[in-house]
């Protein structure tokens, strides 16, 4: 079995624009018996969840968000980075997955066309390397099509070093009462192969239904 560890480092994450930065800060040291920090960082610092709630008005905040959506099967696919993924890039290939894992580098975000693909293929949670899956200027119609579809969407992983293929996603968030997001400890498992089952690439022709 091997252990792919895709939650950034919380300090080291890129920040979504216009959020602060975390900070920890030591409050006692072992002079006082023993360490103590504060931490102080936004709902969606950091390897996050976004809740329902985050952009639908009476969504289920994050302690209500079932817990199955971040667990089970999940295929990593690359997608191009730095363009808009479209549906015809990931048609033929989630392969009946319902949890899915894009890497693109951090640089790509979905089109409506392959959200709606997303949803319409019965996926459950959308997992990304970049700080977001919609782009800064359609970033609410994005969301709102997976939400409004049962979609759970995971932020700003880390995939490189992370070859495509099959694994199972363990990517739990905290347990914040009533908040639109928290940050996940998110891994993928490989068991029995050191590698996955290499999986289809998108090679700019569409291919069969997923």
């Amino acid at each position: 079995m091997k252990i792919y560890d895709i939650t950034r480092t919380m300090q080291d994450a890129p920040v979504y624009p216009g959020d602060a930065a975390p900070q920890i800060t030591e409050r006692q040291d072992l002079r006082g018996g023993a360490r103590s920090s504060e931490i102080i960082a936004g709902s969606h610092s950091g390897t996050h969840a976004d809740a329902f709630s985050h952009f639908l008005d009476g969504g289920l905040t994050i302690d209500r968000m079932p817990l199955d959506l971040y667990c089970g099967p999940c295929r990593v696919m690359t997608v191009r980075s730095g363009e808009l993924v479209t549906a015809d890039e990931l048609r033929g290939r989630l392969g009946g997955r319902e949890r899915v894992a894009l890497r693109c580098g951090g640089r790509s975000f979905l089109s409506e066309e392959a959200a709606e693909y997303l949803a319409s293929c019965g996926v459950k949670l959308l997992l990304t390397d970049a700080v977001s899956v919609g782009p800064a200027d359609n970033e609410a119609a994005i969301h709102l099509i997976l939400m409004e579809s049962g979609v759970a969407i995971v932020e700003n992983a880390v995939l490189s070093g992370v070859p495509d293929g099959d694994y199972l996603i363990f990517a739990f968030p905290m347990k914040y009462g009533g908040c639109d997001g928290a940050p996940v400890r998110a891994v993928l498992i490989c068991e029995g192969e050191e590698t996955p089952e290499k999986t289809e690439v998108f090679s700019g022709a569409a291919g069969r239904d997923a």
